[in-house]
């Protein structure tokens, strides 16, 4: 990182791939803190940069830090992060719920450190380009958001039943998959309250919840419903957006937007991008938030993070109570 080093803590998949893409320009400025010792080692020999603790890392020059343990853990490791005076990015979910993730808003105020949410859906080419074309619709109806895998195909070599997903305290689609929800309130607003049901079909042998339906309304009335589950094959990611102008489509796997006017023909764009460059644009826009205060309203902020966090926990209680349940922000 330009004018500072950083710190990557949890080097798994995603923080791997953190630590790696940081590494590609400034490999002495990035610092690995992974959580077991055979990682250590395997880093070690890979070249990378080794700290055993948050305190070392900023005895060594580190100024900021991305969080990119399980999420259980993202509390934890950002307190301490914040602690010892590091600005943090904390890989989505910012916390496992509402509550801790407000405990790191005020730990971040006392520390006057900055804090984001690893988003990085919002830095997609097509996403973006999908954003930017809803003025087309004109008055718009009806969003429809689906996120449907299969979560045993997501990681093939480790076992999924020992995944923090297939956890009930820290797992979950709403957890795993609360890009969508992200994304969609960037999009169209943040709801006040919501219906939503929750369910394990018992299907996968996991403790979470293996579907989750949300359905509410924007400010401008217009019905938003989200479809999020660990039981589709094949992987789907797609929005549709009908307005009074047409209709609007969104292929997140293939990068493809589809407008398709009330006459004529459908109008397609492809616009491909590589997953990597997603997560360099946010690296860059954590880098220049942090450097020269310059912040992109596609990086996710801390309260962000809290706020896509209690959507997750009015659509629990919803679940519960049968009932539409008011979101606490």
């Amino acid at each position: 990182m330009k004018g500072g080093s950083i710190l990557v803590r949890g080097t798994g998949s995603v923080g791997y791939r953190h630590l790696r893409l940081l590494s590609d320009k400034t490999p002495r400025q990035v610092w690995a803190y992974p959580s077991r010792f055979l990682r250590q080692q395997e880093l070690q020999k890979q070249g990378f940069n080794l700290t055993k603790s948050f305190a070392e890392a900023r005895m060594k020059g580190v100024q900021a830090c991305v969080i990119a343990t399980d999420t259980g853990k993202h509390l934890a490791d950002a307190k301490k992060a914040l602690k010892v005076g590091f600005h943090v990015l904390i890989e989505k979910p910012l916390a496992s719920d509402s509550r801790g993730a407000k405990v790191l808003l005020r730990e971040a105020k006392t520390a006057r450190r900055q804090i984001y949410t690893a988003c990085v859906m919002r830095f997609s080419r097509s996403l973006n380009f999908l954003r930017k074309q809803l003025r087309r619709l004109g008055k718009i109806h009806s969003v429809r958001v689906e996120c449907q895998s299969y979560l045993p195909d997501w990681r093939p070599e480790r076992n999924f039943l020992a995944s923090y997903s297939a956890r009930k305290s820290d797992g979950g689609v709403l957890r795993d998959l609360i890009h969508e929800i992200d994304y969609t309130c960037w999009m169209f607003g943040w709801p006040q309250s919501l219906q939503a049901q929750l369910a394990n079909h018992h299907r996968l042998g996991i403790m979470s919840e293996e579907s989750a339906d949300l359905w509410w309304e924007t400010k401008d009335g217009a019905t938003v419903s989200l479809r999020l589950d660990y039981l589709t094959r094949p992987t789907r990611r797609h929005v549709v957006i009908c307005g009074e102008k047409g209709m609007l489509k969104w292929d997140g796997a293939a990068n493809l937007v589809v407008f398709l006017p009330p006459k004529g023909p459908l109008i397609e764009y492809r616009i491909p991008q590589e997953r990597d460059d997603m997560f360099k644009k946010q690296l860059e826009s954590f880098r220049a938030a942090i450097m020269s205060g310059k912040k992109s309203d596609r990086l996710a902020s801390g309260f962000d993070g809290f706020r896509a966090l209690a959507v997750c926990d009015a659509a629990r209680r919803s679940s519960r109570t049968g009932r539409r349940e008011k979101v606490r922000y």
